[in-house]
């Protein structure tokens, strides 16, 4: 008898020992889903911060032999001198840009639909023309914490339309 009571109490000290670590790991789960949510949202406003500077990159970056129109270059011309490396950011910059440009033509239209394009212009203006919100607030006629607001809320929406399901802050 004394042998069933020790195999029973060690059978619930299993369970119980389970179950903590099942929690245990759902929990560790949670939070880095969690944390990569954050991270990704975290990069859609790197990307809309680096705009400008992207679009930039891309119209004056130098990947080609053929755009070297400094003499003291001219050693290496003929050999079909290629910048690889830059080319290929060159390439993956535009495409960012390409999927930046269609997600904020979707929330243009989105937010016409609404009746909220004056939310879609202050991320606009924030973001693709480089206008503080301080500005913002005055050129809109709202106030100085409105701009920020429907910014951080239109970030939210364009890191779901760049990522997907990785985009949504709480799925």
């Amino acid at each position: 008898m004394q042998k069933e009571q020790k195999d029973e109490i060690e059978r619930k000290e299993l369970r119980v020992v389970t179950e903590a670590v099942r929690k245990a790991v759902s929990e560790a789960m949670a939070e880095q889903k969690r944390q990569e949510r954050q991270k990704t949202l975290y990069n859609t406003k790197k990307l809309m911060e680096s705009y400008i500077e992207m679009q930039d990159f891309i119209k004056n970056a130098i990947s080609e032999e053929a755009e070297l129109q400094n003499t003291a270059f001219s050693v290496f011309s003929g050999e079909n001198a290629k910048l690889d490396s830059i080319r290929k950011s060159k390439m993956k910059t535009a495409i960012m840009i390409a999927n930046i440009d269609r997600a904020m033509t979707e929330l243009e239209q989105e937010h016409d639909q609404k009746g909220t394009i004056y939310k879609y212009e202050a991320f606009r203006m924030h973001y693709v023309e480089g206008i503080a919100y301080e500005e913002i607030a005055e050129l809109l006629n709202c106030g100085k914490n409105s701009p920020t607001t429907w910014a951080k809320l239109l970030l939210r929406q364009m890191s779901v339309k760049l990522f997907g399901i990785n985009g949504i802050d709480r799925f």
